[in-house]
C-alpha cells in the first residue's frame, strides 16, 4: 500500500496552518503586564518564507493570504496591507526557489533578507502615504532585525523537525513529474 490517503503536500499545508495558528496564539497571550522593551521577530513571516524557498507547494498564495489577513484582524493592523505584501514576497521567493536550490544557505538567507526588507519598507511607505499611525521606526527596524536573525533557526527547525527540505533534481513534484 504505497499510496497514502492524503497527499503529503496537503498534510504539510495543514501543518503550516497549524503552526501559524499556534504562533498567533502565542502572540496574543498576555505574558507580561508591561510592554516589552524589545520587539520580537515575526516568526510567521520567517516560517512562510522558509517554506516558500524550500517547498513552494506547501504555502499556496491563498493560504498565506488567509492566514496573514486573519493576523491583521487579530493584531489590529490595517487589514489586508501586510497580507498583500506577504503574498507578493512569498510569490517572489517562490519564483526564485528553483534558482536557489543549488546555492548555499547564505544565498538563500540573502534572498529572504532582501524580501523581508523590501516588504517592511513598502509597508511603512504605504502607511506613511495614507497617514496611518504606525509603530516607531526603531521598533520596526528592531523587529526586522530580529526576524532576519531568527530565519536561520526557523529554517533549521523546518528542515530538521518538519522535513521541509529543498528539492533535489531527482525529486518528483505533485503530478509525479521530475523536479
Amino acid at each position: 500500500m504505497a499510496e497514502t490517503l492524503v497527499p503529503r503536500h496537503w498534510v504539510m499545508r495543514a501543518l503550516y496552518a497549524a503552526l501559524c495558528v499556534l504562533l498567533v496564539f502565542a502572540y496574543l497571550l498576555p505574558l507580561g503586564h508591561l510592554p516589552p522593551k524589545l520587539a520580537g521577530p515575526d516568526l510567521v513571516m520567517a516560517l512562510t518564507f522558509a517554506w516558500a524557498v524550500r517547498r513552494p507547494e506547501y504555502v499556496p498564495a491563498l493560504l498565506v493570504a488567509l492566514i496573514v489577513l486573519a493576523m491583521d484582524l487579530l493584531l489590529q493592523r490595517p487589514p489586508g496591507l501586510w497580507a498583500a505584501l506577504m503574498v507578493i514576497g512569498t510569490e517572489a521567493l517562490r519564483r526564485r526557489a528553483a534558482g536557489l536550490r543549488d546555492l548555499t544557505f547564505a544565498a538563500e538567507w540573502a534572498s529572504v533578507a532582501s524580501t523581508m526588507v523590501a516588504i517592511t519598507v513598502a509597508y511603512r511607505i504605504v502607511l506613511m502615504l495614507l497617514m496611518v499611525d504606525q509603530a516607531p521606526l526603531g521598533l520596526s527596524l528592531m523587529q526586522l532585525l530580529a526576524s532576519l536573525l531568527a530565519y536561520p533557526l526557523v529554517a533549521l527547525v523546518s528542515h530538521g523537525l518538519f522535513g521541509v527540505r529543498k528539492r533535489i533534481p531527482g525529486d518528483l513534484d505533485n503530478r509525479g513529474q521530475r523536479a
